[in-house]
């Protein structure tokens, strides 16, 4: 069975990777869910699932902090490769108090150092880098639930795109979210409320959204001129079928 790890920032991107994983796969996957919060803390979550007919296996590990997600992946890699996985991905969002000192605003030059600084450490340090990838949500992983703007129906009839610009002035259809919204959730959260719903990052938020998503939606995703930065995640598990 190939194995392979997530490491990722928090509650939400842990159960949105699993979601995704669920699909992407068929459900014909072993996926092993948890947390890392402070070193030597390695904790069981309830988010598990076994398929008997598994030929993969996924460890995602939640950190519980943007910037400690790289640092948790370094510390943690020589274990991972004595535990038989052949590659790890780490994935957090660009939105963060690092970002938000350097700009407030969307910055391409900004978010490039991010990443080229990311890259460069993970050349430094790693044992085996080649193995290792790792991914940003720009500026959040609400970006691409944005982008997916389908799935807002499937949670209440009436989260149509018309309704939601007409009501917000948010053009779900023509925007890409990850070069217009600094801070999606805020913009989550202005259509949900339009349905009488909150969202504020917490566990049922999220899985009611990442619930709702179907194999395709990530699929139309991948193959539309938005969220480049979900590419690059979805290509670090694609490569592997």
């Amino acid at each position: 069975m190939r194995k392979f790890a997530i490491f990722v920032e928090g509650q939400s991107e842990l159960i949105t990777v699993r979601e995704f994983l669920l699909r992407e796969f068929d459900y014909s996957v072993n996926i092993e869910c948890r947390t890392l919060f402070k070193a030597g803390k390695f904790n069981k979550t309830p988010y598990d699932y076994s398929s008997p007919d598994a030929e993969f296996h996924f460890q995602i590990v939640n950190v519980g902090n943007d910037n400690a997600v790289l640092q948790r992946i370094l510390r943690r890699e020589e274990y991972m490769w004595n535990a038989g996985y052949e590659k790890i991905i780490g994935l957090r969002d660009m939105y963060s108090e690092s970002y938000r000192e350097a700009s407030q605003k969307i910055d391409d030059a900004v978010t490039r150092r991010f990443i080229e600084g990311a890259d460069s450490t993970i050349q430094d340090r790693a044992q085996f880098p080649e193995k290792i990838v790792m991914c940003f949500a720009i500026m959040e992983i609400e970006a691409w639930f944005l982008a997916m703007y389908k799935v807002f129906e499937k949670l209440d009839s009436r989260l149509t795109v018309e309704h939601i610009k007409e009501q917000t002035g948010i053009d779900l259809e023509h925007t890409d979210p990850e070069t217009e919204f600094f801070h999606p959730a805020n913009q989550m959260q202005a259509v949900c409320q339009l349905a009488d719903m909150t969202y504020d990052k917490h566990k049922g938020d999220i899985e009611a959204i990442a619930g709702r998503l179907a194999k395709h939606d990530y699929q139309n995703l991948f193959e539309s001129n938005k969220c480049h930065a979900f590419k690059k995640f979805y290509n670090a598990f694609e490569k592997q079928k």
